[in-house]
């Protein structure tokens, strides 16, 4: 996942320390299960000891290839997301073990940290324009370059009785 691996040692030693956290993260959408590619990912932040409870605040933003939902063709396209993380070792006593995201010795990977906040602002699907045709379902020609001849004569047969009533 992310390769930046915050040393959080002398942090949790002083109650109420903050430090400021920035850095280009490397992403893989082997999570995500999808095409997506992230090119540029960076964060920008900070993080704070909370009585033993590291509080990770910023900014995560970034560039992504993933193929148009319609015709297939590679889109670039943008994210930025607020960052509000809570991390605690994997043996603190929290309240909502939930909403933690956990970490043992004392390193943190960004990366993994900032996740969960880009995963949310991500969509499900993305096109490569607005008015995006798609491809056509017969030939699989790409219907925004030119239109193809196939005869779109196909009938929900449940429906084909209303045909009738057209003629």
């Amino acid at each position: 996942m992310g390769t930046v691996i915050l040393d959080v040692q002398e942090i949790l030693k002083v109650d109420g320390a903050k430090i400021p956290v920035s850095g280009e993260i490397e992403l893989s959408a082997e999570l995500l299960k999808s095409d997506v590619t992230f090119l540029e990912v960076s964060f920008s932040g900070e993080l704070e000891n909370i009585g033993g409870v590291l509080e990770l605040r910023g900014n995560v933003c970034g560039k992504f290839t993933v193929p148009c939902a319609r015709c297939m063709k590679e889109t670039m396209q943008s994210f930025s997301a607020m960052v509000e993380e809570t991390l605690a070792k994997d043996d603190a006593e929290v309240s909502d073990r939930d909403a933690v995201i956990p970490f043992a010795g004392t390193s943190v990977d960004l990366g993994m940290a900032v996740w969960p906040s880009i995963v949310l602002t991500l969509d499900t699907k993305y096109l490569c324009q607005p008015d995006c045709k798609g491809l056509c379902i017969h030939c699989g020609a790409d219907l925004n370059e030119n239109p193809c001849d196939c005869k779109d004569d196909d009938i929900d047969p449940r429906l084909a009785g209303l045909a009738d009533l057209l003629q």
